[in-house]
């Protein structure tokens, strides 16, 4: 049964990429966060490691930073939950650049115009919308405005205050949206392993027969997500994942850094490259146009 649930037809039928007919997602259409700017954006795209098992010879290359003997699997979503792609089989070590580059070359084709949301661990490109590096990303920095504070010693006291951080440019603003929409990949992760236990044990099979096991069960939680769609509101609601309302008007911060993700280099032309940061730049800075507006009629501008 793995194979029949790992291969085509039944595999095909139920993962596949989105297609131009499809209908547009509540998730970014109805969220003025997103919407328009995200509008051709047809899901996330990330990297995620499964418990493996596997020989002497291969626990070297499997062990991933963790220490943890892992296979890493490269995996695209839509906003429905749903998957519409996967890699599986890489050891614990490769990187998520890596993967998109095989992937990018052999199997992965996104139609012209429209593209993934994925993290600065990937190439900026024309099928993949990274965030701005070096500038405040991930949810984690964010935090929530009722469990950040800073506290100030002074002699034998303290105080403790709270510090409102609410973005200060058009990239932090980018930046927080970004992530919010591309959450729904570290979303469907959890659901994945929280459905599926087998995901985070060592299922004691070899590498080669390991390596169909994600994708069996991606295939499976599609059919699911298809014919029992409430279902998985229990496991979204059993997540400690970060949704994406985030209230960028009313954040705070540990101000932490370095947790970009490593700096992928690869095959995206320099053209490329370019025209894709414009693209960027004016997502940002049509977001910071609504941003202020929404701050004038709050009056707190």
């Amino acid at each position: 049964m793995l194979y029949t649930f790992a291969s085509d037809p039944f595999y095909s039928d139920f993962v596949r990429q989105p297609r131009n007919t499809d209908p547009h997602s509540a998730y970014i259409f109805d969220n003025p966060k997103f919407h328009p700017f995200f509008e051709n954006a047809i899901g996330a795209m990330d990297g995620t490691h499964f418990i493996s098992s596997g020989s002497a010879e291969e626990r070297a290359l499997a062990r991933d930073q963790k220490g943890l003997i892992t296979q890493n699997c490269l995996a695209a979503c839509d906003f429905d939950h749903n998957f519409t792609y996967l890699s599986t089989g890489w050891e614990g070590t490769v990187s998520d650049s890596t993967m998109y580059f095989d992937s990018h070359t052999t199997d992965l084709k996104v139609h012209p115009g429209k593209y993934y949301l994925a993290d600065a661990g990937f190439p900026l490109a024309n099928e993949l919308l990274t965030p701005y590096r070096g500038v405040q990303y991930h949810l984690a920095e964010w935090g929530h405005a009722d469990l950040r504070c800073v506290i100030f010693y002074y002699k034998y006291f303290y105080n403790v205050y709270s510090y409102p951080f609410s973005p200060k440019t058009p990239q932090e603003l980018f930046n927080l949206r970004h992530a919010s929409a591309r959450n729904i990949v570290e979303r469907i992760f959890g659901i994945l392993k929280n459905r599926f236990a087998i995901l985070q044990h060592n299922p004691g099979l070899t590498t080669k027969v390991q390596a169909h096991l994600p994708a069996a069960l991606a295939a499976l939680h599609n059919v699911i997500c298809k014919y029992d769609p409430k279902e998985i509101e229990d496991h979204i609601r059993e997540l400690d994942v970060a949704e994406h309302n985030v209230d960028e008007l009313d954040l705070e911060t540990g101000l932490q850094r370095g947790s970009e993700g490593e700096l992928a280099t690869g095959p995206p032309k320099q053209a490329e490259k370019k025209g894709v940061e414009k693209r960027r730049d004016e997502m940002a800075n049509c977001m910071w146009i609504q941003y202020q507006q929404i701050l004038q009629e709050r009056g707190e501008i």
